[in-house]
């Protein structure tokens, strides 16, 4: 499934926005530059791989490895693609941790480079056997061509791998009887709802008992139907024995059907979670409200609470503009990015992220497109208990490196390009929650890095991916952690992890990384994203284990000032910089002051000394030397604690 998107030209923000934003989300906002905020791109239907596609990615360029940046992490490439449209929407659960210690990690894999038909895509398939990864695979799980893979293992020991066959329009699993091991026997084992077919599936376990969603085939594909008066229904099923046989199909949750609010749904724009008989699904996307439907014994019956309502039921882009107060104007709305992540907590509270978007429709599309804001940005927390429709919280968005009240974009040279990487959501995107035994709940994302500039293209930002923690149910959050960093000096993008829910002492996150920003499938994006499709870098699928001792107290953390008891005030400036730096510190009496500069693994690449005075001291650094990438300055003043903040080299 593709993302068609078409520039349009800027378009003025309503005054209705205002009154929607939270507190925190108009802060956000302000950091975004207008000109940029204020740009508007069409979203058109998605399609299956359209028959005519421009070329490709011609070769591979093997990319560096992370290095360790503190004792316990690690970071191991597990694959590569050049297929790099991992979801459309939310990220599935692609990486399933054991307790005894092995990892299976999954993805949608093509090693066919220059073949914009992709011929041999289907899942990547790697394991951990609790001492060394197995060796990248060469070949994929499935006979025939297939996508978007997810990965359980099961009580019984049993592994399975649910994927969609296009060709077939059929559900495909993968299964052997032994994790880690043996011959994969696959089968189309869960019915379709309509002839169309089933896609984009999900699929969680708790022990034996398998949970999957899905979605039916929308109408704008030859061959494909309604269900249940829905263009596009999120299905549920359930098998007992680890997939033998389903007792529940093509079920549609409390909520997501047809009754009051949905016309339908794209591929991916849903979650699921399960803890025992506990089932959250979350299903929503742009001009539609997010809706969690939850069921307390196993699927059977579902109740249903709306997190975030759309001003407009059932609205369709191709009859109606986005008028919600009746003046006959268009208005610019706020709404979510269709990218979701439902969790349980350890007593079965539900919990739901995704991120923000905003949509204005001022001429209806016969087609059904939209025009959206590729800048708006936040993601957002919601729990049980919260109250209903008004969309919970946000509780993360794009870090203020320079911690100077805006975020630094490139300006492209083509009017109407973005100074990022276009994925189809916010700015800040792609979450994915666990929870630990004692009821820590974590968080990784994907987000726009304020002033880290593409190598590919000079006139892009790169993303990378992030950790959070909550110890008091989301009430507050730890400092995020950068988990991407500059492997081999090189900036790099991190996107569409995906976090195994087992939290074992570690994070266990599985992502993507290359060299281009943004989606580089032909026809998913315009071509103000050509870098990464012309972009010969293949991607990596990247393995990240991360102490969760070190989630707050990092080396890469963000937006850290540390109490210190010489040093009263410090300022880094330009940020960020290209030849040259400036220091500013200011003491409260005369010492010793050491600087070090580290670059992202933490190798000390500048160093000086100087006797400071008391009151403000200006150290120029020489960076002439140091490529483009992200840079810590440390700066330890006497017997005081070490300050350690970021910065970035921009040439």
């Amino acid at each position: 499934m593709k993302k068609h998107l078409l520039l349009t030209t800027g378009i003025v923000v309503s005054g209705l926005l205002s009154a929607q934003v939270s507190q925190r989300q108009k802060e956000i906002s302000q950091r975004i530059p207008a000109h940029i905020a204020n740009m508007a791109i069409m979203k058109n239907p998605r399609v299956i791989d359209p028959a005519t596609l421009p070329s490709l990615m011609t070769s591979g360029k093997k990319a560096a490895d992370d290095s360790k940046r503190v004792a316990a992490v690690t970071s191991t490439v597990v694959g590569k693609t050049y297929y790099d449209l991992q979801s459309n929407s939310s990220v599935g659960d692609r990486i399933f941790v054991n307790a005894d210690g092995s990892i299976a990690a999954v993805w949608t894999m093509e090693l066919t480079a220059g073949d914009n038909t992709y011929p041999n895509r289907g899942t990547g398939y790697n394991y951990f056997n609790g001492t060394t990864w197995g060796p990248q695979p060469t070949a994929r799980v499935e006979a025939t061509r297939v996508g978007w893979g997810n990965v359980v293992n099961t009580r019984s020991n049993k592994e399975l791998i649910l994927s969609h066959d296009g060709g077939a329009s059929k559900l495909n699993l993968a299964t052997r009887a032994t994790k880690g091991t043996g011959t994969w026997t696959n089968a189309y084992a869960i019915p379709t709802a309509t002839a169309g077919g089933n896609y984009w599936p999900r699929m969680v376990a708790s022990g034996d008992t398998i949970y999957t969603i899905s979605v039916t085939q929308q109408t704008t594909t030859a061959g494909a139907s309604m269900y249940q008066g829905l263009n596009g229904a999120i299905c549920f099923a359930r098998s007992k024995d680890a997939g033998v046989t389903w007792d529940l199909v093509n079920t549609i949750p409390t909520g997501l059907d047809n009754t009051t609010r949905f016309l339908g749904f794209g591929g991916d724009s849903y979650a699921i979670a399960a803890k025992g008989a506990t089932v959250a699904v979350v299903g929503g996307d742009a001009g539609k409200d997010v809706v969690l439907s939850k069921s307390t014994d196993g699927g059977v019956t579902w109740t249903a609470t709306t997190i975030l309502k759309f001003p407009l039921a059932k609205w369709n882009p191709a009859t109606t503009t986005t008028d919600i107060n009746g003046d006959n104007v268009a208005d610019t709305v706020l709404t979510n990015d269709g990218t979701f992540s439902v969790g349980l907590d350890n007593s079965g509270k539900a919990y739901v992220f995704y991120g923000n978007s905003r949509i204005l429709q001022t001429t209806p599309q016969a087609n059904g497109g939209y025009s959206y804001f590729p800048a708006t940005d936040g993601l957002n927390m919601w729990k049980e208990g919260m109250p209903a429709d008004v969309g919970g919280t946000v509780i993360a968005g794009i870090e203020d490196l320079g911690e100077q009240g805006t975020i630094f974009f490139p300006t492209p040279s083509v009017s109407g390009n973005f100074s990022f990487g276009l994925w189809g959501n916010s700015l800040t995107s792609y979450p994915s929650v666990a929870f630990d035994a004692n009821n820590v709940m974590y968080l990784s994302y994907s987000s726009v890095v304020d002033s880290l500039i593409s190598l590919v293209n000079s006139e892009k930002l790169v993303r990378h991916q992030y950790v959070i923690k909550s110890t008091d149910g989301g009430a507050t959050w730890s400092d995020p952690c950068d988990i991407v960093g500059s492997p081999g000096g090189a900036v790099y993008e991190g996107v569409l992890g995906s976090l195994a829910k087992r939290v074992d002492g570690n994070l266990h996150i599985l992502y993507q990384r290359d060299l281009g920003p943004g989606n580089g499938i032909p026809g998913a994006n315009p071509g103000d994203n050509k870098d990464e499709a012309d972009n010969t870098a293949i991607n990596d699928i990247v393995y990240f284990k991360f102490p969760v001792a070190e989630i707050g107290a990092c080396a890469t953390d963000v937006g850290i000032k540390e109490q210190n008891s010489v040093v009263t005030g410090y300022k880094f400036y330009p940020n960020p910089a290209a030849h040259n730096g400036t220091l500013e510190i200011t003491l409260n009496d005369n010492s010793k002051v050491d600087i070090n500069v580290m670059n992202a693994v933490g190798q000390i690449v500048y160093s000086t000394s100087l006797t400071g005075n008391a009151g403000l001291n200006k150290v120029d650094l020489n960076l002439s030397n140091l490529n483009s990438g992200i840079y810590f300055y440390q700066v330890k003043a006497g017997s005081s604690k070490t300050i350690t903040n970021k910065f970035v080299i921009a040439k």
